[in-house]
């Protein structure tokens, strides 16, 4: 057992999932968190059972702050690993005014970021990784050879 053995299942991120956004005149990569719930479901097992997550919801007059903690086991027979609180805010009204009926659900979609990436999930993006055209090729080259591997996997089962 390694100290890094999580962190290893979680390090590199598929392109196919990211996407480019400005914030202070940069370009950042972001990471589709749905992308990151199917990674920790392949590793530990649906959530609910080999991973979960715990969230508390604060409300100000203008914004919604997620708290949220993350649990984790590799053994469905013992007890969560707890990580958290990690927290998230979000402005409850749009930039016209209006209430944002997900505001609530961006908190802790960000705040479940941020906790998934202490585990190692996308620590590439994170370690600013991604901002290298090569390293991109690098994992655009990995992913795709993963890819049609578990496809003939896919064509075995269904050719049977």
């Amino acid at each position: 057992m390694t100290n890094k053995r999580v962190w290893d299942q979680f390090k590199h991120t598929d392109p196919k999932f990211t996407k480019p956004f400005s914030k202070f005149g940069r370009t950042l990569t972001t990471t589709d968190p749905m992308y990151q719930v199917m990674r920790m479901t392949d590793y530990f097992g649906p959530v609910g059972e080999g991973w979960t997550y715990e969230v508390k919801y604060t409300y100000t007059e203008k914004n919604v702050f997620a708290e949220l903690k993350i649990g984790w086991r590799e053994d469905t027979n013992k007890d969560f690993n707890w990580y958290g609180p990690v927290s998230a805010v979000n402005p409850l009204y749009n930039t016209k005014g209006s209430l944002d009926d997900e505001a609530p659900k961006k908190a802790m979609t960000d705040a479940m970021t941020k906790a998934m990436s202490h585990l190692g999930m996308s620590a590439d993006v994170f370690l600013g990784l991604f901002d290298s055209n090569k390293y991109v090729s690098e994992m655009k080259e990995k992913f795709a050879a993963k890819s049609n591997v578990d496809q003939s996997k896919v064509r075995e089962v269904t050719n049977d």
